[in-house]
């Protein structure tokens, strides 16, 4: 009784026992094919299932392309420390006045080296500051991206382009299904206010005025679809501001439509030109394309 007990045990209790190996794997092979199949094909059906959810996401958005706040980020950083560049020569050229042979005594050479260790703390300040300011308009743009990818499939953005040849940088250019949009962000704190068609940003008109700007963007992205023979395609100018007061949400100054963020989408949708004939909408989509891939 004790040696059948003993026999048992060992049988059933140890994984190390010959004889249950022989006997259970193939059932333990046949169980695990088994369960793999199973969870296999529920992740295919889930891949399936995510495809089409995705499929149906696109095609009830709008098309987004492009990067927003990019070319801030990387003209912020080339304007705001450029200066450290001539700091850098200066120094290099005390050493080797220091060094080894001196061509400066070493008074002067002290002299010169605080004054530009003052001017170069002075430049990163302000460095700093300005790279500050273009950073946040960064994030201004990048918002603006997140609320126009919410548009209907009727539209087409296209976030931080810039055309070949061209001097002008496209916050935003929405191809919609009656006209083309160029739309310009400005993240300002504070309130403007406009007199006699100009801006005013705390009682001054901005170094570069925004309507001027906008506008000088639209004519070129004009000139670009004559130049690609797209035909005669509606171009209208946004200004678009974001944490900033404005004497009204959205109006008109001269030929530019000025509006807070929240109403951007809204400005986009109520359009009065008739509707672009469909091969034409696309050959304007794929011209932007083409600009985009050179890129």
């Amino acid at each position: 009784m004790k040696n059948r007990r003993f026999y048992i045990r060992r049988f059933f209790l140890c994984p190390n026992t010959g004889k249950r190996k022989r006997l259970f794997d193939p059932l333990v092979e046949g169980v695990r094919f088994f369960c793999m199949n199973i969870v296999s094909a529920r992740r295919s059906d889930y891949i399936l299932r995510m495809e089409n959810t995705k499929e149906q996401l696109s095609s009830r958005f709008a098309q987004v392309y492009g990067s927003p706040g990019e070319a801030p980020r990387v003209l912020g950083l080339l304007r705001a420390f450029w200066p450290l560049l001539v700091i850098c020569f200066l120094t290099g050229y005390l050493l080797r006045a220091a060094l080894p042979v001196p061509d400066l005594q070493p008074t002067h050479v002290g002299v010169l080296f605080f004054l530009l260790a003052i001017g170069a703390a002075f430049l990163l300040a302000w460095g700093d500051r300005r790279l500050g300011n273009f950073l946040k308009g960064a994030k201004g743009e990048e918002w603006v991206a997140h609320e126009l990818a919410f548009l209907s499939s009727e539209y087409a953005v296209f976030n931080g382009l810039r055309l070949g040849g061209g001097k002008q940088n496209f916050d935003h250019i929405i191809v919609g299904p009656a006209s083309v949009f160029v739309v310009e962000t400005k993240n300002w704190k504070g309130s403007v206010e406009f007199r006699e068609g100009k801006l005013y940003a705390g009682g001054k008109e901005p170094s570069r005025p925004p309507l001027r700007q906008v506008k000088a963007a639209a004519a070129e992205l004009v000139s670009f679809f004559d130049d690609a023979n797209c035909g005669d395609i509606p171009v209208h100018s946004v200004l678009c501001f974001l944490g900033t007061e404005l004497p009204q949400e959205i109006m008109n100054v001269n030929g530019v439509v000025v509006c807070k963020g929240e109403k951007l989408t809204e400005v986009l949708q109520e359009t009065f030109d008739d509707p672009i004939q469909p091969t034409r909408r696309e050959m304007v989509i794929g011209e932007l394309l083409k600009v985009m891939n050179d890129d």
